[in-house]
């Protein structure tokens, strides 16, 4: 991609560069993907997240950031039974190594 001009020339002028070079840069751009995942612990909110995260390590790569949705508790006969949380993850996706074009 070539830029010509300037903010005292009034604007500017892109003109896009069809090589093969500037496909291949296109190709290296990473993709971000969120799920939504729900864990349990029966001693604490933190032992539950820490087993989501654990779990999806097995199967995702690359995890960038996670959110705590939502935290619930499971009660049973008067007393705290259950430790929930809902999870979402962000990983992201990799790049294809080969264009279809």
């Amino acid at each position: 991609m070539a830029i010509e001009g300037g903010l005292q020339g009034g604007g500017v002028n892109v003109a896009l560069d069809s090589s093969l070079s500037a496909r291949r840069e296109f190709l290296h751009v990473w993709v971000s993907k969120v799920s939504e995942i729900i864990g349990s612990s029966p001693t604490s909110f933190e032992s539950a997240a820490r087993s989501v995260v654990a779990r999806a390590n097995l199967n995702l790569r690359g995890i960038t950031g996670i959110e705590v949705v939502e935290k619930q508790l499971k009660v049973e006969a008067g007393t705290i039974a259950e430790y929930r949380v809902r999870l979402r993850l962000s990983f992201d996706v990799a790049p294809r190594t080969e264009s279809h074009w």
